[in-house]
């Protein structure tokens, strides 16, 4: 059932592209550019390696909060649509409980847990500033070795809603501010995903 999942969500979005390239239609918007910053705050407590909880003891997360970088990419497709494409590095501090969780190690230090999310979606506009956002990809995890995990990659969904904000003397710019729960499988042999909120503000502008 995951893998029919995955398979229809790839098939969806490679359909859709193939579409919008043929479609003779008049742009209402050039290509738009947006480089951000995110602050994100994980969901739960197993996110990373499962339920991480020290013997006698309730579950603990042994990541809670993370930042990092995105770059994404916006292209018009009708009057109100876009093809969205993004890319990031988001790395999730340990919190205090990491040194007692499962994944804890004597004598090795636990590392951060460092993601590279990869998708593509769909944006809608809302009026002229509001939009919402979907989009569907693969996570990295950059550190795969640190972090003894067998998997290096993993199944991402993402909705999101946003505001735009253009420059009153700069046409054409904007500053993006974009709030988003993203879902990705676990990258050990369980069942747990890896869930958080996320707020990005990032620069925009038409090419």
């Amino acid at each position: 059932m995951k893998i029919t999942f995955k398979a229809l969500v790839y098939v969806v979005l490679f359909t859709c592209f193939c579409s919008a390239a043929k479609a003779q239609i008049i742009i209402p918007d050039s290509v738009r550019i947006g480089l951000g910053i995110n602050v994100a705050s994980t969901v739960g407590n197993s996110f990373g390696v499962g339920v991480n909880t020290s013997l006698g003891s309730d579950a603990k997360s042994a990541y809670n909060y993370g930042g990092g970088l995105t770059a994404h990419i916006d292209v018009p497709i009708f009057s109100s649509m876009y093809v969205t494409a993004s890319a990031g590095y988001i790395s999730f501090l340990k919190s205090g409980n990491a040194s007692k969780s499962q994944q804890a190690i004597e004598g090795v230090k636990t590392p951060d847990f460092n993601t590279i999310p990869l998708k593509l979606g769909y944006k809608f506009i809302i009026g002229n500033r509001f939009y919402i956002n979907a989009e569907a990809g693969e996570t990295l995890l950059a550190n795969k070795k640190d972090l003894y995990a067998p998997y290096g990659n993993s199944f991402t969904w993402s909705p999101s809603i946003g505001l735009l904000m253009p420059f009153k003397k700069h046409h054409h710019q904007y500053i993006d501010a974009n709030f988003r729960y993203e879902s990705t499988e676990g990258f050990y042999y369980d069942n747990v995903r890896n869930n958080f909120w996320s707020l990005r503000v990032a620069y925009m502008f038409n090419l």
